[in-house]
């Protein structure tokens, strides 16, 4: 009997949602055939995997001003793209007739739900910023709350809201149902992540990102300790006493034995420090508030400290190097989702909405 096939939509911003789509993809392959839709850095992330079955799709994309996200042109990218709508769904559908799917998933990509509403074939959606529109985030700052709020209905719009939505973060204590949901779940791992034990290799480790991937490195060198840095390589001569690395291979088995994470406030790379039990000091990328949300929630998890105040982070950093590392905390994110999908059709029966 021929295995079902599965169309996967990932958002191409950044490397966090095919991440957690490559958690899913490893436990589904072995019951069906999943081809990836993805643009810019997702379309990338898999072409590096040499993943055999990858179409290149449009989709939209930030825009930066220096190190900051440029809000006004990131609105005209994301209006560019509504108004060429048409056109991206007309391609879409092209590789969608070709393949003729069985199911639909969805990483925060607008157009594969669209068209598997209009088609009539089993659809879910799960993703990071789901939480925003779908869920009442407990102690949030008033602030952040009205970000949440401005949000929330743009967050609806990209995945339409009849698609149902699995929310998956690092902080699920902190999130309630406010809407209907399949499931609120920790972070979705890789099988390269969860068979990693962590151990203390008295070492800081940087993941660099270029927005803030200066700060990074002036923290590591407060701290003193040996540092491994992955990224930012054109910054070996200033700091000779780091070892750099391009992203990419041998990161993961230095994040297991690293003593400090320092990194940006992804939601993706705070997942996998909270399952090994890493100390970390983040960074939230200026002008980007789900940073800020995960800056909030990196704290008030206990897994470190984020940095909003370079300039007077030295009394910061002394405190934070006194108090001790957290505990490792298990996470079976992916195999819920893989659960749930095996449950809808053609795999399961279940085809009932959240």
């Amino acid at each position: 009997m021929a295995k079902p096939v599965v169309l996967y939509g990932i958002c191409g911003e950044g490397f966090g949602h095919s991440v957690r789509a490559k958690s899913l993809i490893e436990r589904l392959e072995d019951k069906a055939v999943v081809h990836v839709l993805s643009s810019h850095d997702g379309y990338d992330f898999f072409a590096r995997l040499n993943y055999p079955r990858l179409h290149r799709i449009d989709g939209i994309l930030f825009a930066k001003r220096g190190h900051s996200i440029d809000w006004p042109a990131s609105a005209w990218r994301c209006a560019n793209f509504i108004m060429r709508g048409k056109d991206h769904l007309s391609r879409v559908t092209g590789i969608w007739d070709t393949i003729r799917p069985d199911l639909a998933l969805s990483d925060f990509e607008p157009l594969v739900p669209r068209i598997a509403l209009r088609k009539g074939v089993p659809v879910l959606a799960i993703d990071n910023q789901a939480k925003l529109s779908k869920c009442k985030l407990l102690g949030l700052p008033a602030g952040l709350r009205f970000y949440q709020s401005i949000v929330a209905p743009l967050v609806d719009w990209l995945v339409p809201f009849q698609v149902p939505r699995v929310v998956s973060c690092f902080h699920p204590e902190f999130c309630r149902p406010a809407r209907p949901v399949r499931a609120i779940i920790g972070p979705m791992l890789r099988n390269s992540i969860t068979r990693l034990k962590p151990t203390d290799g008295g070492f800081a480790l940087i993941y660099y990102k270029e927005e803030v991937g200066k700060d990074l490195l002036k923290v590591a060198r407060i701290i003193g300790m040996r540092t491994i840095v992955f990224g930012g390589c054109g910054h070996s001569r200033d700091y000779p006493e780091f070892e750099f690395h391009p992203h990419g291979a041998g990161f993961e088995e230095s994040l297991a034995a690293c003593t400090i994470l320092i990194g940006p406030a992804g939601n993706q790379l705070l997942g996998e420090a909270r399952f090994l039990g890493k100390k970390t000091i983040c960074i939230p990328i200026r002008g980007q508030h789900e940073q800020a949300i995960n800056a909030f929630y990196m704290e008030k998890s206990g897994l470190g400290i984020a940095l909003k105040n370079i300039s007077r982070m030295e009394s910061q950093l002394a405190e934070f190097l006194k108090i001790p590392g957290p505990s490792p905390k298990p996470s079976d994110g992916a195999q819920c989702v893989a659960d749930l999908v095996h449950a809808m059709p053609p795999f399961g029966c279940d085809s009932s909405d959240p």
